[in-house]
């Protein structure tokens, strides 16, 4: 069906389209100068041309250049403002360059979600654990500080290189806090990774959940995944496939596991200064029979159960690295908790485990021989100029003496270490039930008698 307009809607409709035009003009003219209030303090402001929809929903400013005194230059292709002016939908920045003391940032997408106000004031967020910003987004960053600093209020502003990120977005976002993040293809170089040294990096996936206390130094995690990260600097060559950890304890439990983490130590015994690469390769031909790959796998679980006023916390973690050994360790201990404290909010918001005060409980460690054991042997005594045999014999008497001096427990550990070497054996497992956190408080001044205290046992497989 067709509409037509009759004469007598015509001076309606365009009264209301003059409306329209002058609410559309208004909410130009107050972006202009709510832009101007924002950053003409930092220097000198040119925006371009100013608009709005005039049946739309979005209001925005062209060629925004700021310019400082000391000639740091901000440009921003597009400011657009979407919705509702006083209560935006999106804030949305495009084509973003800072350039600012040898450095420079570029971005090609910057979207804040529900941001309560059109122009952001960035050194004065509003945004607090009890009022996030619902998201936040990026797209297309490169970020260039090595020769200088942007300045830019930034996770990774201090990064002293090159870095570049395809894309990022956060929910629930606050100073101290994010609800959630996902990140896909970041990269970077840089000439000083601290003691690292000089190097790149790559990690094409990163998600978080649950980040909390990034005001602090020590923040924290609920649950992390990445993948197939990439590290190659002047003291360390390695990457890893795939991790995942979930430490959130309000389930009451918790767990991770890590896959083919391959340090490259063939590669570090090349960069490695020429007096440290003989013993460096002695190491690697141990641990890897001479590949010079060294791959770890890990995996770990753990769980807590409330019982009365106490918790019970049980946990288990196993390493295994390649053709050489496997760790496992498990343990089972009952916890005093403090009083009144409710023991979901005790074990979620647990940061340092060592504070756990503990009524005793048992502890297993397992030591399994995947082919590093047959190895330390043959190179030890090749550097020393013995036959293995001898070795082995002068490693027996030694351990002998150490058992006499620190207890009998010490002893069937080292001599279980000598019976691997020897082939005697390929597993060792020691069983530890201990005291009170509170008496091995006490023993830590008294390592010698700590043994004894521990009620240990050695079995030899």
């Amino acid at each position: 069906m067709k509409c037509r307009l009759s004469s007598r809607h015509a001076v309606p409709f365009v009264a209301l389209l003059s409306l329209g035009a002058s609410v559309a003009q208004a909410d130009a003219e107050r972006l202009e100068a709510d832009l101007r209030a924002a950053l003409e303090r930092e220097g000198t402001l040119e925006i371009g041309e100013v608009s709005d929809e005039l049946l739309g929903s979005t209001t925005s400013a062209e060629n925004l250049t700021l310019t400082g005194d000391s000639g740091e230059r901000l440009t921003i292709a597009r400011y657009l403002v979407e919705g509702d002016y006083d209560a935006p939908e999106e804030v949305v920045l495009e084509d973003i360059e800072l350039v600012d003391r040898g450095a420079s940032m570029l971005l090609e997408r910057l979207v804040f979600e529900e941001p309560g106000q059109p122009v952001l004031d960035l050194r004065d967020l509003p945004w607090d654990e009890d009022n996030p910003l619902a998201g936040i987004s990026l797209e297309g960053l490169v970020m260039d500080q090595r020769q200088g600093k942007v300045g830019a209020d930034l996770p990774w502003g201090d990064y002293p290189g090159r870095i570049e990120i395809q894309s990022l977005g956060a929910s629930d976002v606050s100073a101290d806090a994010i609800g959630s993040l996902t990140l896909t293809g970041m990269s970077g170089s840089s000439d000083n990774f601290e003691e690292l040294g000089a190097g790149t990096f790559s990690l094409p996936s990163l998600s978080l959940t649950g980040l909390k206390g990034l005001a602090s130094d020590a923040p924290t995690v609920d649950a992390l995944e990445l993948e197939d990260l990439e590290i190659a600097t002047d003291r360390l060559v390695a990457s890893l496939e795939h991790l995942v950890a979930d430490g959130d304890m309000n389930d009451g439990e918790y767990s991770g596991r890590m896959d083919n983490l391959t340090v490259d130590l063939a590669r570090m015994i090349e960069l490695a200064p020429v007096d440290e690469r003989t013993q460096l390769r002695l190491v690697s031909n141990v641990l890897t029979d001479g590949s010079g790959q060294l791959t770890l796998d890990a995996d770990m679980d753990g769980t807590w159960e409330a019982s009365g006023a106490n918790g019970q916390v049980a946990s288990r973690f196993e390493m295994t690295a390649a053709d050489a050994f496997r760790l496992g360790f498990d343990s089972d201990l009952p916890v005093n908790l403090p009083k009144g404290q409710d023991p979901a909010a005790y074990f979620a918001g647990l940061e340092d485990w060592t504070e756990l005060d503990t009524q005793g409980g048992d502890v297993s460690l397992r030591l399994s021989d995947l082919g590093v054991f047959g190895r330390i042997a043959p190179v030890v005594a090749a550097t020393q100029g013995v036959s293995e045999d001898a070795l082995l014999e002068q490693l027996r008497t030694q351990s002998e003496g150490f058992g006499i001096m620190m207890g009998p427990q010490i002893g069937a550990v080292l001599t279980g270490l000598v019976q691997m070497m020897a082939g005697e054996a390929s597993e060792m497992s020691i069983d530890l039930s201990l005291p009170p956190s509170r008496q091995l408080q006490k023993l830590a001044q008294d390592p010698l008698g700590l043994p004894q205290a521990l009620s240990m046992e050695v079995t030899m497989d």
